[in-house]
C-alpha cells in the first residue's frame, strides 16, 4: 500500500506539469471571433497574393496544417511575419503593427478548424434583376466602367459575364459592401516604390525571387527588379464599398443581375 502511495505521490508532479502545459497551449491558441476576423481582412490584404485563400500555395509552407518548420509557439509566428525569412518572397511586414500580426496568427490558428473563414450560408435577399441591370451600367455606381460584362470594362478588373455561376448570393453581396472581406487570387493589387521614391501601383501579374511584374493604370504592363526597389507589397483593392452608396434594395437588386450573369464559357 505504501508503494503504491509512493508512486502516486510521484506522479502527481508530472501530472500536474502535462496538465499546467496543456493549459497554456490552450489560452495561447485561443482567440475571440473578432480577433479572426480581423486578421482575415489583415491576411488577405498581405499575405493572401503568395499564399492563397486556403494557406496552401506555397511549397513546403502550407499555413493550413497548424504545423510550421520555423515557428511553434505564436510570438515566433509574430516575429517571422514582422522579420520575414531572408532570401525568400517572405519579405519583412514592418507596416503591421504586433497587434495587426497577432491578428494574422489567430486566423492562421484559426485555418486548420475551418473557423477562419466565415460560412457562407446566411439568406440573402434577391431583388429585380432589371432594376441591378440598369443600376450596374448607372452613374450613380459606375460598375461598368471596371468591370465589363463579356466585354467592355478594363483590364484590372474581372469581367463578370459568368460571375453568377462561380459565386453564391452571399459572396456576391459581400462583394458589393465589403469588398476587403474576401479578394481572390488573380485579383490582389501591388505597389512597388523605386529607390528614387516614384510610386507605381497595379493588378499584380507575376512575382519570383528577382521580380514583380504588373499590370499598371491605362493597361500598361510594367516589370521591376526588386533589387532596384525601395519597398513593394500588397495594397487593398482600388473596388469601393457601396454600403452607404445603395440602399438594402438596391444592393439586392444588383445582386439579382450578376446571379442573372451566367454566361456559358467555351
Amino acid at each position: 500500500m505504501q508503494k503504491y502511495l509512493r508512486l502516486v505521490l510521484r506522479c502527481i508532479p508530472c501530472s500536474l506539469l502535462f496538465a499546467l502545459c496543456s493549459l497554456s497551449f490552450a489560452q495561447e491558441h485561443s482567440y475571440a471571433p473578432s480577433d479572426i476576423e480581423n486578421g482575415r481582412g489583415l491576411y488577405q490584404a498581405n499575405c493572401l497574393g503568395c499564399h492563397g485563400n486556403d494557406g496552401d500555395l506555397v511549397e513546403g509552407a502550407n499555413l493550413s496544417t497548424g504545423r510550421f518548420r520555423r515557428a511553434s509557439a505564436d510570438e515566433d509566428l509574430i516575429r517571422l511575419i514582422r522579420e520575414g525569412i531572408p532570401n525568400t518572397l517572405m519579405i519583412p511586414k514592418t507596416n503591421l503593427s504586433y497587434g495587426d500580426t497577432r491578428a494574422i496568427v489567430a486566423f492562421l490558428r484559426a485555418l486548420p478548424t475551418g473557423g477562419a473563414f466565415v460560412a457562407d450560408n446566411r439568406e440573402v435577399v434577391i431583388g429585380d434583376a432589371a432594376r441591378g441591370e440598369a443600376l450596374f451600367f448607372s452613374n450613380q455606381t459606375q460598375c461598368s466602367v471596371c468591370h465589363g460584362v463579356n466585354g467592355g470594362g478594363n483590364l484590372l478588373s474581372p469581367d463578370l459575364g459568368n460571375i453568377g455561376a462561380t459565386r453564391t448570393s452571399a459572396s456576391l453581396e459581400d462583394a458589393i459592401i465589403d469588398p476587403l472581406s474576401e479578394v481572390r487570387r488573380g485579383q490582389r493589387f501591388y505597389r512597388v516604390t523605386d529607390l528614387e521614391g516614384n510610386t507605381v501601383n497595379g493588378l499584380l501579374l507575376n512575382q519570383d525571387t528577382h521580380s514583380v511584374q504588373l499590370l499598371r493604370e491605362g493597361e500598361r504592363l510594367a516589370a521591376f527588379l526588386k533589387e532596384e526597389l525601395e519597398s513593394h507589397g500588397f495594397i487593398p483593392s482600388p473596388m469601393p464599398s457601396y454600403l452607404d452608396v445603395l440602399s438594402p434594395d438596391e444592393v439586392s437588386d444588383l445582386v439579382a443581375f450578376m446571379i442573372s450573369l451566367q454566361q456559358e464559357q467555351p
